[in-house]
């Protein structure tokens, strides 16, 4: 979920309240995070992390960014959102924060719950399922615009 917000710098926040607790944008992460659905918590980076551990990384071109490391490397880490297929080489230095837990509605789930793991690992597992998955899911997006944009012009004219 890749989105620069001007007014939060989160490594800061993060190093001076040591958690952070935010919502987050965009739909890189689905099926696991929606859009702007659910509060993540992240707490700092205090050592190398795990295949599926989702980082919250800063890239160079300032933008904060919550994805899911697919293989950790002797440079950093190969990344993914989720919903995606490109893959990003992250720099260790690059990296300050590890999501620890999420809301899914009032239900916190700890990113080492067993069930989510499970969910996650099954997620990754089967590439046909979760291409048909994301096809549906970006093309049901892709509805819900063009009918937004619809309702808009109407409105506009009426």
């Amino acid at each position: 979920m890749s989105e620069q917000i001007e007014k939060t710098n989160y490594r800061i926040e993060l190093e001076k309240n040591k958690v952070l607790a935010f919502v987050p944008g965009g739909n890189s992460m689905w099926p696991m995070l929606k859009n702007r659905g659910q509060s993540v918590v992240v707490q700092p980076k205090t050592e190398k992390l795990k295949k599926f551990d989702v980082a919250l990384y800063q890239r160079d071109n300032g933008a904060f960014v919550l994805h899911r490391v697919i293989t950790p490397t002797e440079y950093g880490y190969v990344m993914c959102g989720d919903s995606q297929f490109t893959l990003e080489k992250v720099k260790e230095d690059m990296v300050f924060g590890v999501m620890t837990g999420f809301y899914k509605g009032k239900e916190y789930i700890e990113t080492d719950n067993l069930q989510y793991r499970k969910e996650v690992e099954e997620w990754y597992g089967n590439e046909k399922r979760r291409k048909r998955k994301l096809k549906r899911f970006y093309f049901n997006q892709r509805v819900k615009n063009k009918i937004k944009r619809i309702f808009s012009r109407l409105k506009k004219n009426v």
